[in-house]
């Protein structure tokens, strides 16, 4: 047998006296387009759209021309425009409640400030557990919290299911999706969290976490992290006993 490699040709010489079997199969289309030319050729202006094929017509295109595109733009904003007197009724009596609800927040925030700047006046251990009259300050700016949820449109608040007790579930994991949820937290349980160090920071916010006895990490130290761990353990053995 003869080496073949790839400068070989595909054919073997030997094999080029022997007779061939070649097999032609027939386009149906190109046959039927063959067909009409063969009897239309009579016309000298025939129509292409019918000696040719749509090749995107299961696309549901007309012709050659692709279809737009189907998918939503993200980015276009169809929101309608105000027009009407109907629309400007509704601005008319809804821009008095808007500010009206925004200065609910305002004062609201204010009075929680004024508050927790009272519990911390003084208090300088706060590794151990908040007193008893701190505490019963703090409910002031717990209120305040809830009074800002309302602002935020939170009318009524549902709760589905039986809160199990402190001594059996001391610690609270949550999704933190939206700024609501810690302003929820705080009011419903008051609890010591654990947030960012950049937290502490904050404009009125620092503030109002210190007094929850808050547990700093930062992520990027694993240091950190080992003791944050720690610190949650300390503060559930509080909260059991």
């Amino acid at each position: 047998m003869a080496n073949h490699d790839l400068e070989s040709p595909l054919i073997s010489s030997q094999l080029s006296d022997s007779p061939h079997l070649i097999l032609s199969v027939p386009d149906s289309d190109f046959s039927i387009q063959q067909s009409n030319n063969i009897h239309h050729n009579h016309n000298p202006s025939p129509n292409p759209n019918t000696s040719s094929r749509n090749p995107f017509e299961f696309l549901g295109s007309d012709g050659l021309s692709v279809p737009a595109p189907s998918t939503l733009d993200p980015f276009k904003n169809d929101t309608p425009y105000i027009e009407g007197f109907y629309e400007l009724i509704k601005i008319v009596i809804c821009l008095p409640i808007a500010i009206a609800r925004l200065v609910l927040f305002g004062v609201c925030l204010a009075i929680g400030y004024v508050a927790t700047k009272i519990a911390l006046k003084g208090w300088k251990d706060m590794h151990n557990p908040m007193p008893k009259w701190r505490s019963r300050l703090m409910c002031v700016t717990r209120g305040c919290a809830r009074c800002i949820l309302f602002s935020f449109g939170y009318h009524w608040i549902t709760r589905k299911g039986k809160l199990a007790p402190r001594e059996i579930a001391p610690i609270v994991v949550s999704n933190h999706v939206s700024y609501i949820d810690p302003i929820f937290y705080f009011f419903e349980f008051f609890p010591t969290i654990v947030a960012a160090e950049s937290h502490d920071s904050m404009p009125f916010v620092g503030t109002i976490i210190r007094a929850m006895q808050v547990i700093y990490v930062n992520r990027f130290l694993p240091s950190s992290r080992k003791h944050a761990v720690n610190e949650v353990k300390v503060e559930s053995f509080y909260n059991i006993y």
